[in-house]
């Protein structure tokens, strides 16, 4: 019995260190490959959600960025064009103006000046072949007759106040009253 005894441990302690063996081996088998599948899913993982984490925010980043060059060209556009238009538009209208101005300003003195000159200087000199000229009671008709004796002399002139027309060949001035 010694020996079957014997044998029996034997059997014992080889299916003891056989057990030991394979548990030892299935579990370094079994611990790499869930290792491998856990590390592989966690890779994947925050692979993915990494992915779309930094795509969220590039494209935020590069959305803002692109509004704000965007603004900045736009803005730099719209402000030189419209400071462009706005000089020029004014430039225009302030030459305009001027120019209507000086116009107005410039015919009216002249036109004073050339009536006042014309009155003043046709009461001095208004020949004496024109009795009227010298009798006391006309002297309220002297500033018409020396438009009558000076109109010639106007009309050779073209003074501001006289403006000509082409009608065709023909040629016709005519002359603005007050």
């Amino acid at each position: 019995m010694c020996k079957a005894l014997h044998k029996a441990r034997h059997k014992a302690l080889y299916i003891k260190a056989l057990h030991k063996a394979l548990h030892k081996a299935l579990h370094e088998a079994l611990h790499k490959t869930l290792h491998e599948a856990l590390h592989e899913a966690l890779h994947e993982t925050l692979h993915e959600t990494l992915h779309k984490a930094l795509h969220k925010a590039l494209h935020k980043a590069l959305h803002e960025a692109l509004h704000k060059a965007l603004h900045e060209a736009l803005h730099k556009a719209l402000h030189e064009t419209l400071h462009e238009a706005l000089h020029k538009a004014l430039h225009e209208a302030l030459h305009e103006t001027l120019h209507k101005t000086l116009h107005k300003a410039l015919h009216e003195a002249l036109h004073e000046a050339l009536r006042e000159t014309l009155r003043t200087e046709t009461l001095h000199q208004v020949p004496a072949i024109f009795p009227i000229a010298s009798t006391r009671a006309s002297t309220k008709y002297t500033p018409y007759i020396a438009h009558l004796i000076f109109l010639p002399i106007l009309f050779s002139l073209h003074p501001p106040y006289l403006k000509r027309y082409q009608n065709g060949s023909q040629q016709r001035t005519v002359v603005r009253t007050r």
